[in-house]
């Protein structure tokens, strides 16, 4: 890609969409665990919207699942946006 693009192709420049996605997601599985964590809020545990359903499942829900899969969705939000900053940076 880099030979058919030439100087134009940057790879940061790609990361853009996924970043965007993986803020999307963690957004939405720690509304799940929020949601989950507070039992005023329901009646009892359960998946609160279609992306989380999606990562997440139909098997053996518990308010520590539900934290695990957010607390991954963030580091890898991190760990994304450090990618990108470090690619940014170094771009010259």
């Amino acid at each position: 890609m880099k030979r058919q693009y030439k100087d134009e192709f940057r790879f940061f420049e790609t990361l853009i969409p996924l970043i965007l996605f993986s803020i999307i997601t963690a957004i939405c599985l720690g509304v799940n665990f929020v949601a989950s964590a507070i039992p005023s809020l329901n009646d009892g545990i359960a998946i609160h919207n279609f992306l989380a359903r999606l990562i997440i499942g139909d098997d053996n829900w518990s308010v520590e699942l539900f934290k695990a899969y957010f607390d991954w969705s963030v580091y890898v939000s991190i760990f994304l946006i450090l990618i990108y900053s470090l690619m940014r940076i170094n771009k010259k």
